[in-house]
């Protein structure tokens, strides 16, 4: 039972429902509500507004200003209203109002309405008087002294809506806003004001900006100021140290910041600049610089503002090292001085390196040249060289004269020249001046002493300038004995006078060294000779004792010692084998080998090379008449057989007596005057003599 009542509540609500639904589907509704707009003035406008769902009961009205009249009703306009139009397809619901020719008075709201459907939002209409010029900027025509105040304003005058002004810095916005200077706004402004400008705020481009808002419709208005403070100038230098080489194009330049502009003036601390120089301007050309150009250029700029600015650059011109001219060309100096001193003064930049040396060489020294003690040989063209980096090196040519005595190069010595023979001395004098001549003198073996000139027999005296000094060469032509002695040379000047002593020895003739190499090649030769016979026969005695089986003798006890042998030293031996070959006795022994005495060379005189041996020629004696009990090492039948008197003797010396002159010579008997220098081999009958 109480279900019923609540299933009866659902299907009324349901059937009520369904009916609410369709009379709202068959009510009328805006299609397309009145939208807002803004139009220029005198230009026409439409305001659109569409129904759905009209009957023919309902009437679609318009109202507008002045205070919401009534405009129209359907498409039937109120009078008073005859630039108003309904347009449109009202059989679609298009109600469109249209107004050609709008003024200021038609700026307000509108309304579209039906009885049959709720009121929509009213559309307003904004009429647009555009602006008639930009704003105006007042103030800041003249520049603001920096550290003062500075006003501007922004004035915009009529327009419809009234502008909205703006400052701005470029993009940045300093303010916005709008004073009205009059009640029907017609005239507006806005100030700016900076309270202590500063220099970095001269230049700034400051754009007041009046919008009235209706971006599509008009576009903003725009005025610029820029911003003019004065101060006193700046000078920054871009480059405070120059360099160049002389010769080259130099711009100095000095970057000034001032307003109003400075006049920039230039000038040359401590000297003045070129003739023809423009020395203003904030560049200063010097188009060929030279090493006087040198020095620190003083820029100046002034715009009547308190202080000046300046600057300054600092200009180095490298050059070439230059030498003082002031140095001599030729320096005399006195042979033997001592400590001497040749300075050289030499400016460049870079700072020169000075140095010495002898021209030609490459030999140096440093600056200044310094001799400890002054010969001759120091004589002659001296280099001052200076040289600096990037350029080539300057020299200047000194010559240094050495004057004084003479002075003789050679030192005092000892000639040997053999008989026969050119001797030649040679006297080397340095001096300056040079002397006259040269003067020769001998002093003989007796110590007498005498001048020596050209003009004598065999003796020749020539002369020669040579660099520095001159030379004499004193011949003598065959020299004998009566030249020897001691030969001086000297050499006088105004300064003084030097000599020097030679000494004159002389040999025998030029023959004698030639035969007395002669013979001792023969003697070597002869000696080989002997050695390679001595040696190819022993090794035959040797191989012929080794094939004889008949003619040796097996001795089983010892041998009576040879001569020159003790009994001791061949018992040491061995035993040994005994040859006698052609009536000659040898000697071998079995284990080792003694030295074959050579045989007797009879044929020869006692001069020939070699010694004799003549007591090998006799055999020896039986064994048994050998007295056993006899000496060691003698020989009794050697000695008896050999006399003193056979020894070979000494040659006597040949005694030459050779005369003063050289001419004659005499000699001893055992001299040979057919071969000078060789001795005569004494006769048999001289034998006993010598």
């Amino acid at each position: 039972m109480a279900a019923a009542p609540c299933g009866v509540r659902g299907v009324v609500a349901g059937l009520l429902y369904v009916i609410a639904s369709l009379w709202r589907a068959n009510a009328a509704s805006y299609k397309v509500q009145p939208q807002s707009a803004a139009v220029l003035r005198g230009q026409a406008v439409t305001l659109p507004c569409t129904f759905s769902g009209l009957t023919g009961e309902d009437v679609v009205v318009w109202e507008g200003p002045p205070d919401f009249r009534i405009i129209s009703m359907g498409t039937k306009v109120t009078a008073g209203y005859g630039r108003h139009f309904v347009i449109g397809d009202t059989s679609a619901g298009e109600y469109n109002l249209q107004i050609r020719g709008v003024t200021l008075g038609d700026a307000g709201g509108y309304r579209c309405s039906t009885p049959s459907v709720p009121a929509a939002p009213n559309a307003a209409l904004t009429v647009i008087v555009p602006l008639a010029k930009p704003p105006e900027i007042i103030g800041g025509k003249r520049p603001t002294p920096v550290g003062q105040r500075l006003l501007l304003t922004c004035s915009s005058q009529g327009g419809y809506p009234p502008p909205t002004l703006s400052w701005l810095n470029g993009t940045k916005l300093l303010k916005r806003g709008k004073t009205p200077r009059n009640q029907d706004m017609k005239q507006i402004s806005l100030d700016f004001v900076l309270t202590k400008v500063k220099k970095w705020d001269n230049g700034n481009n400051l754009t007041c900006v009046a919008d009235q808002g209706l971006q599509g419709v008009v576009r903003p208005l725009t005025s610029s100021k820029i911003v003019s403070v004065s101060y006193p100038p700046t000078v920054t230098v871009p480059d405070p140290s120059k360099r160049a080489k002389e010769g080259d194009m130099v711009n100095l330049t000095c970057v000034v910041d001032s307003n109003p502009p400075a006049v920039v003036t230039w000038r040359k601390l401590r000297g003045t600049l070129n003739q023809g120089i423009n020395d203003r301007g904030q560049t200063l050309s010097l188009p060929k610089v030279s090493q006087h150009d040198s020095g620190i250029y003083q820029c100046n700029a002034d715009n009547e503002i308190a202080p000046p600015g300046m600057g300054t650059v600092s200009l180095d011109v490298l050059y070439q090292s230059w030498i003082d001219p002031s140095l001599n060309s030729k320096v005399s100096v006195m042979y033997g001085q001592d400590g001497f001193l040749l300075e050289c003064s030499a400016r460049g930049n870079p700072t020169p390196r000075v140095r010495w040396r002898r021209k030609d060489t490459s030999l140096y020294w440093d600056n200044p040249l310094r001799f400890h003690r002054v010969r001759y040989d120091v004589e002659g063209t001296y280099q001052c060289v200076a040289t600096n980096e990037g350029f080539p090196a300057t020299t200047r040519d000194t010559y240094v004269d050495v004057v004084g005595r003479p002075y003789i190069l050679q030192r005092s010595t000892t000639f040997t020249v053999r008989r026969g023979d050119t001797a030649r001395l040679s006297c080397e004098i340095m001096s300056d001046p040079v002397p006259k001549t040269i003067q020769w003198a001998w002093r003989d073996v007796q110590g007498l002493e005498s001048p020596l000139s050209g003009g004598e027999s065999g003796v020749d005296i020539t002369e020669e300038l040579i660099l520095g000094g001159k030379l004499s060469i004193l011949s003598i032509n065959g020299i004998t004995e009566g030249w020897k002695g001691t030969y001086m040379c000297k050499g006088t000047n105004m300064f003084g006078t030097d000599q020097r002593e030679f000494r004159l020895e002389v040999t025998g003739s030029p023959h004698t060294l030639v035969i007395v190499v002669g013979i001792s090649v023969m003697v070597a030769v002869m000696a080989a000779v002997a050695a390679i016979f001595v040696f190819f026969f022993r090794k035959k005695w040797l191989g012929d004792d080794r094939k004889s089986d008949t003619t040796s003798v097996t001795v089983s006890r010892p041998m009576p010692p040879p001569p020159g042998y003790n009994k001791n030293k061949l018992d040491q031996l061995g035993s040994l084998e005994i040859k006698d070959i052609d009536g000659l006795i040898e000697i071998h022994e079995m284990n080792g080998t003694l030295k074959p005495r050579p045989p007797p060379r009879v044929d020869k005189e006692w001069t020939a090379i070699g010694l004799s041996y003549p007591g090998l020629v006799q055999p020896l004696p039986p064994y048994s008449t050998v007295d056993r009990q006899q000496p060691e090492g003698e020989d009794r039948r050697l000695g008896s057989q050999q006399s003193q008197s056979d020894a070979p003797q000494p040659p006597p010396k040949a005694r030459w007596t050779p005369s003063r002159s050289g001419g004659d010579r005499r000699c001893s008997a055992t001299c040979d005057p057919d071969r000078p220098g060789r001795y005569r081999a004494p006769r048999s009958d001289q034998t006993t003599a010598a």
